[in-house]
C-alpha cells in the first residue's frame, strides 16, 4: 500500500473553532491511502467505551487485546482505551487498499475527522456540550484534486449518524468527571484499576481459561441479579450504559469503602 501523506500533507495546518451553523469543504477520498489511520501520522488514537463495544461487535475475528491497549491516565488515574497499532504502525482495521474494515462502525474520532471535539462541562447546569475544531489543511481531503464538498457542521454530523454516538460520548465524559470529583482515584491500587478497566471495556469478553463472561463474573461479585438475556445479545449501546451507570460506579464505591 502506497502512503503519499508526505506529498500532500500541509505544514500550514490551522485549528479553528467552528460553529454548528458554519461550513467547511472537505472530502474523505481514497487517494489518501489511509494516511489518518497510521501511527506515524496520528500518535495515540483514543477510544471511548462505546467505540470499543461497537468494534467488538464488528470484529468478531479479533480478541479485545488484539486491537486495544489500556493505559491509566496520569491526570485522572482512570483506565483509558487506545487503538493498538499493528507492528507496521497501521490501524488493525486498515485494509491493504486503504479502505476501512469497520467504516460504518469506525470510532468517534475517525467519524468526525477532519474535526476534533472538545467537551465542556457546566457544573451549575449539570450539562456536557461539545465544541468542534476544524483541522484545516491537514490532509489530501482539503485539496482541489479531492473534489471537496461544502457542508455545514450539522449536515456533516448528521451524515455520519452521530447523534446517538455523541450522547454516549457525553455520558462517558460526564461520568468520568463525576468520579474524579467524588473519589480519591490516586489512592486506588493497580489491581483495583485493572478490575475497573475490565468493568468498563470487557463486559462481553470471556474470563481467561474460563467459560464465563466478565459481566457474569462481576455481577456475582457486586451481587447484581443475573440477567435473562445472554451477554452476546446485548447491544454496544446497552453494554456501554451498563459499564458507565452500573458496573464501574459499583466497583468505585466498593473500592472507596475498602480504603476506610
Amino acid at each position: 500500500m502506497v502512503n503519499n501523506l508526505k506529498q500532500f500533507l500541509k505544514k500550514d495546518v490551522k485549528n479553528t473553532l467552528i460553529k454548528k451553523d458554519e461550513s467547511f469543504s472537505f472530502n474523505c477520498a481514497k487517494e489518501c491511502w489511509g494516511t489518518c489511520c497510521i501511527k506515524e501520522n496520528v500518535g495515540h488514537l483514543q477510544l471511548s467505551i462505546y467505540d470499543v463495544y461497537r468494534l467488538l461487535k464488528k470484529r468478531l475475528d479479533l480478541n479485545i487485546l488484539d486491537f486495544i491497549e489500556l493505559k491509566i491516565e496520569e491526570k485522572s488515574n482512570l483506565p483509558r482505551a487506545y487503538i493498538k497499532w499493528k507492528e507496521n504502525g497501521h490501524c488493525p482495521n486498515l485494509e491493504e487498499d486503504g479502505s476501512c474494515k469497520v467504516y460504518a462502525e469506525r470510532p468517534y474520532t475517525c467519524a468526525i475527522f477532519p474535526l476534533s471535539s472538545e467537551f465542556r462541562i457546566d457544573d451549575e447546569l449539570n450539562t456536557v456540550t461539545i465544541d468542534y475544531v476544524l483541522r484545516e489543511n491537514l490532509c489530501y481531503g482539503f485539496l482541489k484534486d479531492a473534489k471537496p464538498l461544502s457542508r455545514n457542521i450539522l449536515e456533516f454530523l448528521d451524515l455520519q449518524g452521530l447523534e446517538k454516538i455523541e450522547e454516549l460520548e457525553m455520558l462517558e465524559v460526564k461520568k468520568r468527571d463525576e468520579w474524579q470529583k467524588k473519589y480519591d482515584l490516586k489512592s486506588f491500587t493497580d489491581k483495583q484499576l485493572h478490575i475497573l478497566g475490565q468493568a468498563l471495556y470487557c463486559l462481553q469478553d470471556k474470563v481467561l481459561n474460563k467459560n464465563s463472561y466478565f459481566m457474569d463474573r462481576y455481577s456475582e461479585i457486586l451481587k447484581i441479579p443475573k440477567r435473562k438475556k445472554r451477554v452476546e445479545n446485548f447491544s454496544a449501546e446497552e453494554l456501554t450504559t451498563l459499564a458507565l451507570e452500573e458496573f464501574a460506579p459499583r466497583f468505585l464505591e466498593k473500592f472507596h469503602k475498602e480504603k476506610k
